[in-house]
């Protein structure tokens, strides 16, 4: 016994001289030997198979927790829309305000995976519609299917002073675009920068480009917007992070979100009548914060269309490191981007990166599960 203990800190010892390089070699070096000594021991091809499998992943741990982590550089500064650090000539992109189709005839939508902030609320009966708001100088080759615009819409998009992307809209949207400083695209008026594809069927066919859109910038020279920009912080470390899934029922099934959270990633995965949401370029919907917002609302018209009002406050639930909260979301103005509050009336800090708004009527349409 006593000459294992002296092995034991003699070799204690020595581990902690060597250096954590040194130790990664070592370890990868071991885990090496035993693979090729299990692969030639085992008959069993699917033992063999599983028992690589279980290493490659060990060994994959190994490296993930001895490499260096990523450092931002000094000069980085957040984002102003997302809050994610970039070089400073990339902070401060002119906000795109699309709105996106969400019929099944418009599905899959493109560059909605894409989009830094999108808000998803009804447009007309059960039928939910997208503002997806682009400031990350990405560039696109495709953005839509593009529709009308509705004056709630307007409002959200107002409060970033965004250029507003849109093929006409109901009475009570054009006329506030007449009337109010929002600059906006419209494909009634201004055809050639949108086009329409021949894959979809109109009214779902229209579609524009990050490019088509940065001349138009170029045209009505807007450089850079002035919108108050929200709070974040950094990310919760693994170990802090819970489990929570979000299903939002707007309507009919065709309409159903559902958002799980990755713990892993640290984001929520969208789905969409029951199966995984993604881009017509096959890149996975997906977001670091929910944040679903109770807004009351009537309809106003034969066609369903509604009114919502979203100049106030209201009851709010915020979801982001796999935590779900309930507070209050409050826009004072217009022209003010909505805040979201906790239950101390504190305003609530952001991860940095995407962040979906959804906007519903009634408790009843949502159906939260936290797990520690």
């Amino acid at each position: 016994m006593p000459f294992l203990n002296i092995v034991k800190n003699k070799t204690a010892q020595l581990w902690s001289k060597i250096s954590w390089p040194a130790r990664a070699v070592l370890l990868l070096a071991i885990f090496a030997g035993v693979s090729l000594v299990i692969f030639w021991l085992a008959i069993n091809q699917e033992i063999k198979t599983d028992i690589l499998n279980s290493l490659a992943a060990s060994k994959a741990k190994i490296i993930k927790a001895i490499a260096p982590q990523e450092k931002i550089p000094a000069n980085y500064i957040r984002r102003h829309l997302d809050g994610v650090y970039v070089d400073p000539k990339d902070a401060d992109y002119y906000p795109v305000a699309v709105m996106i189709d969400n019929d099944p005839n418009g599905r899959p939508q493109s560059g909605l995976a894409h989009a830094n902030i999108v808000y998803e609320a009804k447009a007309e009966a059960g039928i939910t519609r997208y503002l997806a708001i682009f400031a990350d100088g990405k560039d696109l080759a495709k953005i839509g299917p593009v529709r009308s615009a509705r004056p709630y819409y307007l409002d959200w998009a107002e409060g970033y002073n965004a250029l507003y992307v849109h093929v006409g809209g109901s009475p009570e949207a054009l006329a506030r675009l007449r009337k109010e400083p929002l600059v906006n695209l419209n494909e009634f008026y201004q055809g050639n920068y949108f086009w329409r594809a021949n894959d979809y069927a109109s009214p779902h066919n229209v579609f524009t480009s990050s490019a088509n859109i940065n001349k138009y910038l170029d045209k009505m020279n807007l450089k850079s917007s002035d919108y108050e920009s929200w709070l974040y912080k950094d990310e919760a470390k693994l170990e802090a992070r819970a489990t929570s899934s979000i299903t939002i029922n707007f309507s009919v099934p065709n309409f159903l979100v559902r958002w799980q959270y990755d713990k892993e990633k640290n984001e929520y995965a969208r789905y969409l009548a029951g199966a995984p949401h993604q881009d017509a370029d096959g890149a996975p919907i997906a977001a670091k914060n929910i944040i679903i917002m109770k807004v009351a609302a009537r309809v106003v018209d034969s066609e369903l269309r509604r009114q919502m009002y979203t100049i106030g406050e209201g009851k709010a639930w915020y979801c982001l490191d796999g935590k779900c909260e309930t507070g209050k979301w409050r826009k004072e103005s217009k022209q003010s981007r909505e805040k979201i509050y906790d239950g101390n009336g504190e305003e609530v800090k952001f991860n940095a990166g995407t962040t979906w708004v959804e906007v519903i009527q009634e408790e009843g349409q949502i159906s939260i599960s936290n797990y520690e």
